[in-house]
């Protein structure tokens, strides 16, 4: 049997699942029918991100032509909970913002294509840890 057992998705198969926020030991105990036993450990280590680059990234340039390649700008990242981002263009007027790192930008404002160019951003989240990651910068849309 595995211990401990809170953490395991079972305990008497020979490959149960574990979700870890955190470094945690695991034993397995193996008893025969003749009351002959044996033990065996492991140290699963849980590494999280930091709430930093290289670990947060957002592409500083990007092709929305619809090749099937880099068509569309997103924010990648382990253990971000929340996020803001939004981006301008050279007026100021923002052309798109999102709330959800599932949201991606394809290059449009209001449904239509906008034209090869530099575009500002700005972007601010919040990671596992509670710390706040904070970027401005620029993005260059490319067709």
């Amino acid at each position: 049997a595995w211990t401990p057992d809170p953490a395991l998705s079972a305990l008497d198969i020979s490959d149960p699942e574990a979700y870890l926020a955190a470094t945690r030991e695991f034993s397995l105990t193996i008893r025969n029918k003749d009351g002959c036993s044996n033990q065996a450990a492991i140290l699963i280590v849980v590494l999280l991100p930091e709430c930093e680059e290289p670990y947060i990234f957002i592409p500083n340039a990007f092709t929305p032509n619809g090749d099937g390649s880099n068509d569309v700008l997103a924010v990648r990242g382990l253990g971000i909970q929340d996020l803001y981002l939004t981006i301008f263009d050279r007026w100021g007027e923002r052309v798109f913002e999102t709330r959800s790192q599932d949201d991606t930008w394809d290059g449009t404002f209001k449904g239509e294509k906008l034209p090869p160019d530099v575009y500002g951003f700005y972007l601010e989240l919040t990671c596992w840890n509670g710390e706040t990651f904070r970027k401005k910068g620029n993005i260059t849309l490319l067709r």
